[in-house]
């Protein structure tokens, strides 16, 4: 069995080798110029060798994380063109006492504020509650949230902006759920969902998440698409 050697100047080497067994000579033919960073080696069956980026339908975009007071998170430019949907990852908890969670959809940089927005979410604790409302300026995704150290949320959207790709109503929608932690140890699940009913001609582009009054502490996300 013969085998390559390369002996690195400190003296140590690495081999490349045949394997145990091999029933016809082979060829592979490298590429001819280097890829781009992250890429791989990819063969097309028959010896030949390239450079390919992933093709995951499930793709992570963005990751975030603030450790003092921020007034919201806009997150533009999402490549709806690629993706059909989105995945966030959300956990913070308000600078003040009594506090609600509230979400807009962006285009081009600018929040929409027409009230048509329709939502409702429920919070499970004992006994449920629902809140909801139609033809609002926002969505509203949670109760009235404490500021204390153990206080605050964990929730997980799957986030739906409408393209032209999409005919009638279907898009400009929000699902979620998670948990609205309590002072003392205590947890209510959330479920919500959310739609704006603005027309079927408004393709965002973008989305905002911030409290209803004053500002966010210390928090986080993971921002995912997922292709079409």
């Amino acid at each position: 069995m013969s085998n390559i050697k390369l002996v690195h100047s400190g003296g140590n080497s690495v081999s490349l080798t045949t394997p145990d067994t091999l029933a016809a000579s082979k060829t592979f033919k490298l590429p001819d110029a280097d890829g781009s960073s992250g890429q791989f080696l990819k063969t097309d069956g028959s010896g030949s060798f390239s450079f390919a980026s992933e093709t995951a339908d499930f793709v992570k975009i963005a990751t975030a994380s603030w450790s003092s007071a921020v007034s919201s998170v806009a997150i533009d430019n999402l490549d709806t063109t690629t993706y059909k949907y989105f995945r966030l990852l959300w956990n913070h908890k308000p600078t003040e006492q009594g506090r609600r969670l509230s979400f807009r959809w962006r285009k081009d940089g600018s929040d929409q504020t027409t009230a048509a927005y329709d939502w409702n979410f429920g919070e499970t604790y004992g006994s449920s509650t629902t809140t909801l409302a139609e033809n609002a300026d926002k969505g509203e995704i949670t109760d009235d949230m404490g500021s204390d150290l153990n206080e605050g949320c964990q929730l997980e959207f799957v986030i739906y902006p409408k393209t032209s790709a999409e005919s009638g109503f279907h898009g400009n929608t929000v699902f979620w759920h998670g948990i609205h932690h309590e002072n003392a140890g205590y947890v209510r699940g959330i479920n919500g969902s959310l739609f704006y009913d603005g027309g079927t001609s408004y393709y965002p582009n973008g989305f905002k998440l911030y409290m209803n009054v004053n500002n966010m502490d210390n928090g986080n996300y993971a921002l995912y698409g997922v292709k079409r």
